[in-house]
């Protein structure tokens, strides 16, 4: 009897806030070492957006006429900011309420002295780019 094909997609993040991404479903990153995250009129003012990486995946966040990206995963149980209530330049947790200044990276809520990876963003013809 043949065993029935496991999926490779995992639900939500795996460990250290990593999913599996098919190939296809990847950003694409320039030799330059950046990725186009879409047009600025994809991304709403006050939304968040994954982008999905061969390694990890960014949180985009469209607040206060500016982007802003970091390293998706929360760092105290890895869940994706993306999924989190922003308010400002702060970003909560969804799942275990720790803020991150989604500017700067720093944690206001959740371990004294940390900070999240911080990406630059560029606006180029009408594109949101972020420079990894």
């Amino acid at each position: 009897m043949k065993e029935k094909p496991k999926s490779v997609e995992q639900e939500g993040p795996g460990p250290f806030g990593t999913v599996y991404v098919p190939p296809g479903r990847r950003a694409k990153i320039t030799p330059e070492n950046t990725v186009c995250a879409g047009k600025i009129s994809e991304i709403p003012l006050g939304s968040a957006k994954s982008i999905l990486l061969d390694k990890f995946n960014i949180s985009l966040f469209h607040i206060g006429g500016g982007f802003y990206a970091v390293k998706e995963a929360c760092p105290h149980a890895q869940y994706p900011l993306t999924k989190g209530k922003v308010v400002g330049e702060t970003v909560t947790c969804a799942s275990h309420n720790w803020k991150f200044n989604v500017r700067t990276g720093e944690c206001l809520r959740g371990e004294e002295g940390l900070t999240i990876k911080t990406f630059p963003v560029e606006i180029r013809d009408g594109e949101v780019w972020i420079k990894l």
